[in-house]
């Protein structure tokens, strides 16, 4: 039951968690805090498939906590903080116009 829990919950919680500090890093920090934001998330991702794409022949199972934190965490995590980020950028422009 954790594991139906997680793949239904997981995404959404990082989406809406992703979606909140990208908007927060694009309208309140800037575009350099929102940069570092992207590239933070980037790396984590990169060190999951690089854990990955280490795993051997015959130890597929070893591959599911990895497979399920990139995609169920990191990568909705990575698009709505990018998503956010436009969209708070874009008030941080319109404000200070």
């Amino acid at each position: 039951m954790a594991s139906v829990a997680t793949f239904a919950y997981m995404p959404l919680l990082s989406f809406l968690l992703g979606a909140t500090a990208g908007f927060t890093a694009g309208r309140w920090l800037g575009l350099r805090g929102l940069l570092w934001l992207i590239g933070l998330a980037s790396a984590v991702g990169l060190a999951l498939i690089v854990v990955l794409a280490g795993i051997g022949t015959g130890e597929e199972e070893q591959a599911f906590g990895p497979l399920v934190w990139l995609t169920a965490g990191v990568l909705p995590f990575l698009f709505a903080a990018i998503m956010g980020g436009v969209g708070g950028r874009s008030l941080a422009v319109r404000a200070d116009a």
